[in-house]
């Protein structure tokens, strides 16, 4: 039988895994210890496994926001140009993002971050082939994770920009959520980055998991990793190392994949932008 524990608390999505144990002492002990707000599950496998939780007491709902140009620029003014270009790119399309879901149903989990995106334009291969440049832009935007939500969304449509900026007539597969299409192709490459990215941050509290003879960790939106199928016994810096390049990697073939599926052969061996004519 599959032993499956979640790694976002079921009532709670914004409580994720923090520690396992067979031991109820152990974990309460674990749960003493934590300065955070925390939940507990003891999941009744035959032999039980038991998961604290850690997370904010309150998640902000989209109706909460309020980026106008006055708070951004507040908090982007010690940004290098490039930066602030791409700082006030995210937050449009964060809204555009709010504004095609329901509002009720769109949630805030963290504060933004405007530094993490200097921080992912610092390790992009400027001028490098398209795909690759295309793809650095759009890994390493999730992996800083500067937005409260969406991340991908947005990382797709700097991947879009990012073509753009050398081929201005391109046009990208429609995005809009109600497009079907687009879903069925893109969502899988989605899906296998939120994995990636998910086994980078937990790599040693999913080994424990793995040590307790659990199969499967389950993550908000019923996207399942099989702890089997990836490699956890290695110190969590070598597994941020490790897991970056295999995000990045996966990125770089979405951006191969888009220009094919757009019929762009013609852009595969094109240069890829400058920063300076990234943000122009």
């Amino acid at each position: 039988m599959t032993r499956l524990v979640f790694y976002h608390h079921p009532q709670a999505e914004n409580f994720s895994l923090k520690y396992s144990s067979a031991s109820v002492a152990e974990i309460r002990s674990q749960r003493e210890q934590s300065d955070e707000s925390t939940k507990l599950i003891g999941y009744p496998f035959e032999t039980p496994v038991y998961v604290l939780y850690e997370g904010d007491s309150e998640i902000e709902s989209a109706q909460d926001i309020d980026f106008d140009q006055e708070w951004l620029s507040d908090r982007i003014r010690d940004l290098p140009r490039p930066g602030q270009v791409v700082a006030f790119r995210l937050v449009e399309l964060l809204e555009a993002a709010v504004d095609v879901r329901d509002e009720d149903e769109f949630r805030l989990y963290k504060e933004f971050e405007p530094q993490k995106i200097q921080q992912a334009l610092d390790h992009v291969s400027w001028g490098a082939p398209l795909p690759t440049v295309a793809g650095e832009v759009m890994s390493n935007l999730i992996l800083r994770h500067s937005l409260p939500n969406a991340n991908h969304r947005t990382g797709i449509a700097m991947l879009q920009f990012c073509i753009e900026s050398v081929e201005p007539d391109f046009e990208m597969p429609r995005t809009h959520v109600d497009d079907d299409t687009w879903r069925e192709w893109v969502d899988p490459y989605i899906v296998d980055s939120k994995r990636l990215i998910t086994v980078r941050r937990n790599n040693l509290r999913f080994k424990q998991l793995e040590e307790l003879n659990v199969d499967l960790v389950e993550r908000k939106d019923g996207i399942q990793i099989r702890l089997a199928e990836f490699e956890l016994d290695m110190h969590w810096r070598e597994a941020l190392s490790e897991y970056a390049e295999q995000h990045e990697s996966h990125c770089t073939d979405f951006a191969q994949s888009v220009l094919e599926r757009a019929e762009r052969d013609d852009l595969l061996d094109r240069q890829g932008p400058t920063k300076q004519e990234f943000i122009a």
